[in-house]
């Protein structure tokens, strides 16, 4: 299998190592009849993906039947098959996210065994949404009945509506194990379409790209009209109700201002009051690591529990907020959201808060195997150090090396991945700076030269072009899921879910 084609890149993104050579084939031939301009020559193309899948019983075959049926009703009737159940935007944007959920082919992406049946159709329709909404920012290649269509807030607010649907599911659905592989299968198809859509450039063009208006609010549809979309899909309850919640939430949500010290910062759109269950846990944590840290402030602790809230949110792939013996230990890397904060208002931490935060995270592994404790904590004392500016700890001369790795904890946070439910594998080598780069592309406003990056370090990257090497460059060499979401993936929904005016922008019109 030549790993050059659309099939063999989106196959490995979707299933990794599980992908084959007839998957690869279906996608390449998915994508050739999506392309071909003659009525008779897709007609004979469709025909034959046909006769390849027949009789086939995988569960993403489901989409491709149903991209095989859109594509032929389109054929017939000249128009897009859109069922639009009332008058106004809000059912004209339900139309076409039920249209893109079949053109897309996505049923069937997100079905594991176990767990609840609503959280995999919640995911492929997140999915859908983040798809549709990332075509405004498309070179080409986007249909008259898509989402652009119908304006810029609509493909915003569609995004962010996908995205915190999958957090509120977490909160949802997440203090019951049966339902851990759904929900990590859900963070897996979402994270591969929301870095498709924001970074590869298949989808996004060549440099220079096209960028979202940072005066353009994002909007999710009424109530109304979702409950009358839902009972048309006979949609469980519990799937119907949490979308109505997810997208009140994108309607109401005001980035909170926060002091200057502190910087411009998505804050709470991901996990807060919304997401009631994992807000008393998260709280929970910030209040060990406040008792830990002995002199915080009132407006630290404040800050600290946004930031942990976003934080966690890059974590939610394999942190459920039960706080067992996984989540604590995932928990661990939350001291760099603490440290992160009180290193913008005093010039370092103490030796002594560094071995607090060690006997801490002690105290979350001691049913690990002594090594896997032990390279732990290690990591811990480092990242500490490093991250709160102990004196006397160097940067990497370049910023970008395997210091920076640290400091940007990622290197401790992808251990309690991988010491955590799902375990996996690492960020490779060979990506480490590339992932760096994107994170600095998209936060560069925060670097300080000689303290976060190097003296001489220059902000030239472009996120799209760093990301879509990224995108290339971890296929057949991918980490895990759960070190995905908190690294790569993470860069953008820690940052501004891809939806600034440019890579290193926080403003998503929401003021």
């Amino acid at each position: 299998m030549a790993p050059a084609t659309y099939g063999y890149i989106w196959s490995d993104w979707l299933y990794g190592a599980r992908k084959d050579a007839f998957m690869v084939d279906v996608y390449d031939a998915c994508a050739a009849i999506d392309r071909e301009p003659d009525v008779e020559a897709k007609r004979e193309k469709m025909a034959a993906l046909g006769k390849v899948i027949k009789g086939s019983e995988r569960d993403w075959v489901l989409g491709i039947r149903d991209f095989l049926s859109f594509e032929q009703d389109r054929m017939v009737h000249g128009l897009a098959p859109l069922t639009i159940l009332g008058l106004g935007d809000d059912f004209a944007v339900l139309a076409v996210i039920d249209g893109a959920y079949r053109h897309g082919a996505f049923r069937g992406l997100c079905r594991t065994p176990g767990g609840a049946e609503w959280i995999g159709v919640l995911g492929e329709v997140c999915a859908a949404m983040v798809h549709q909404g990332f075509k405004w920012l498309r070179s080409a290649s986007v249909d008259e009945w898509e989402l652009p269509a119908l304006g810029e807030a609509w493909c915003k607010g569609v995004v962010m509506w996908g995205l915190a649907s999958v957090y509120l599911a977490v909160d949802a659905a997440g203090d019951d194990a049966d339902n851990d592989e759904a929900l990590y299968r859900i963070h897996t198809v979402v994270a591969a379409h929301h870095m498709a859509g924001t970074v590869w450039t298949t989808y996004r063009g060549p440099h220079p790209h096209q960028w979202w208006d940072r005066a353009v609010r994002g909007k999710a549809p009424t109530e109304y009209a979702i409950r009358q979309f839902a009972a048309w899909r006979c949609w469980p309850l519990e799937l119907t109700d949490l979308l109505v919640r997810s997208a009140q939430h994108v309607n109401t949500w005001v980035n909170p201002h926060a002091p200057s010290a502190h910087q411009a910062r998505m804050r709470g759109l991901a996990l807060g009051a919304h997401t009631p269950r994992l807000n008393i846990r998260l709280n929970h944590v910030v209040d060990e690591l406040a008792e830990l840290a002995g002199d915080m402030t009132p407006q630290e602790i404040t800050e600290v529990r946004s930031r942990v809230g976003s934080w966690l949110s890059t974590h939610t792939s394999v942190w459920r907020g039960r706080g067992d013996t996984s989540d604590r230990v995932v928990e661990i890397s939350l001291l760099g959201a603490m440290l992160g904060v009180l290193r913008e208002t005093r010039p370092h931490i103490t030796p002594e808060l560094v071995d607090r935060l060690t006997q801490w995270s002690r105290a979350r592994t001691e049913h690990l195997r002594p090594e896997e404790q032990r390279t732990i904590l290690d990591e811990v004392a480092a990242t500490a150090q490093i991250r709160g500016r102990l004196p006397g700890v160097p940067l990497g001369s370049d910023g970008v090396g395997p210091r920076r790795y640290t400091d940007g904890v990622w290197g401790l946070a992808s251990l309690g991945v991988v010491y955590a439910r799902h375990g996996g594998r690492e960020v490779p080598e060979d990506m480490r700076e590339l992932t760096v780069r994107l994170f600095h592309a998209m936060t560069e406003h925060r670097r300080i030269p000689g303290v976060d990056v190097g003296k001489n370090h220059v902000g030239s990257d472009c996120m799209v072009c760093v990301g879509d090497q990224l995108f290339k460059g971890l296929v057949d060499n991918r980490p895990s899921t759960g070190v995905l979401t908190v690294t790569i993936w993470g860069a953008l929904t820690y940052c501004n879910l891809g939806l600034g005016a440019g890579g290193d922008d926080v403003d998503l019109a929401t003021r």
